[in-house]
């Protein structure tokens, strides 16, 4: 992945940029966790499926770090990760297209 910046770039601008994005990081990653909690539900509710006892909080815990891996594994699988590229390359180009 060599794939360098080219041209100068604004560090000062950056920064402030960066400092803007914060907000919109924090909302992402609330997102995101969202979201994985719903994976974890999903397993959960499969797990738990399969037995008429609850799930001990020692089980869920274990379940929740094998899903978050799982998942993990599945996002940084070669195909995954093609198909989000491919999926961000469209995304961006529509919304540099507007401005």
């Amino acid at each position: 992945m060599g794939m360098e910046p080219t041209g100068e770039r604004d560090s000062d601008a950056y920064t402030k940029k960066m400092l803007e994005a914060k907000d919109e990081l924090s909302q992402l990653q609330e997102e995101l966790n969202n979201v994985i909690v719903k994976f974890v539900l999903r397993a959960l509710r499969v797990y738990q499926s399969t037995r008429p006892e609850p799930l001990r909080p020692g089980e869920i815990a274990l379940l929740v770090n094998n899903e978050l891996k799982n998942v993990l594994y599945d996002l940084n699988a070669q195909p995954n990760i093609d198909a989000l590229a491919k999926l961000s390359k469209e995304a961006w180009a529509k919304e540099t297209a507007k401005q």
